[in-house]
């Protein structure tokens, strides 16, 4: 199950969204790229995204080229967008 709600901080909505997973027996997971981690030696995580069919239809030869295989970099706020940009996702 995937949760994605607009996040708040102090009752105030900060313009960003929380995307979180539920794995049954394990919990639940929130994606966080750790924008503003004010801590520079914790590692940040890294939320990668790649359109399948897109990759699936490029050319071999222009897929060797691709140094990261077609993943993109992107914040939780953006894969938010992609959803909805795609109609994965719908906002009432």
């Amino acid at each position: 199950m995937i949760f994605i709600n607009r996040e708040k901080v102090n009752g105030e909505l900060t313009g960003k969204w929380s995307i979180s997973v539920w794995l049954d027996g394990v919990g639940r997971f929130t994606l966080d790229d750790e924008t503003g981690l004010w801590e520079r030696t914790i590692p940040h995580h890294v939320l990668e995204i790649r359109n399948e069919t897109d990759w699936e239809r490029l050319d071999p030869t222009m897929r060797g080229l691709d140094k990261n295989d077609g993943w993109q970099r992107v914040t939780p706020n953006e894969l938010v967008e992609k959803l909805i940009e795609t109609g994965v996702l719908v906002c009432v």
